[in-house]
């Protein structure tokens, strides 16, 4: 039986998931300035929801970024916290990759069609990444990394995806291109559970000693994997 507790701060919203078996419960708010105890609050919530407790969750999720550097270290701190004290799996996905996963949740997706997805990095720059739907899983095209505006905007009218999401309408403001379009979302905890799926069929879960957090940029910007 598979019971996974997924976490998402990376960005503006902060949600949470817990999957018992097939089914899904979630929690989410908008509130920017959600905090670690709101976030420990919401996980409490969603489990007395499904009527279940801490120690029935088998393994754990959570984005490792790129994203907000405070809401990146609110979630995996809770998450390192769970796995240590529960001796926890985890599955450690790029914020970007959920955000394809989030389009393909809430949108029409065919096999083989590209997703650019964008983060505001911020000082004019985009944490830009790329991944192709095959039919069972996310393939990554284009690796993670930041770009300036005019850099993202001229990758994406090169690679001609399906959709640029995320911020995408801070690249491009006129949201319906000739061939595809803008679309603005954010990454969801749901999406990490259903991510995790796959993961855990390739047995790709690790253990939290071995996952840490992706800034991509500035000297203390660093991957382990």
């Amino acid at each position: 039986m598979s019971f996974m507790l997924a976490i998402e701060t990376a960005t503006k919203p902060c949600s949470v998931a817990f999957r018992a078996n097939e089914k899904i419960y979630t929690l989410c708010s908008e509130n920017e300035k959600s905090s670690s105890q709101k976030a420990l609050q919401m996980i409490d919530n969603v489990l007395r929801e499904a009527r279940a407790s801490i120690d029935d969750v088998k393994s754990l999720g959570v984005t490792l970024g790129p994203g907000s550097f405070t809401g990146l270290r609110i979630g995996f701190s809770i998450i390192q916290g769970l796995a240590f004290a529960l001796d926890l799996p985890v599955c450690g996905l790029s914020t970007l990759e959920v955000l394809a996963a989030t389009y393909k949740r809430t949108n029409d997706l065919r096999e083989d069609q590209l997703l650019i997805t964008a983060i505001d990095a911020r000082m004019g720059q985009f944490a830009i990444g790329g991944y192709r739907w095959r039919g069972s899983r996310f393939v990554r095209e284009i690796n993670d990394c930041l770009m300036s505006k005019e850099d993202a905007r001229d990758l994406a009218k090169t690679q001609n995806p399906i959709a640029v999401v995320g911020e995408g309408t801070k690249l491009f403001p006129e949201r319906k291109l000739k061939h595809w379009n803008v679309i603005d979302l954010y990454p969801s905890a749901i999406d990490i559970c259903e991510l995790a799926n796959e993961y855990e069929k390739r047995n790709l879960l690790s253990a939290i000693s071995d996952l840490d957090l992706v800034y991509l940029r500035g000297p203390e910007a660093w991957t382990k994997k």
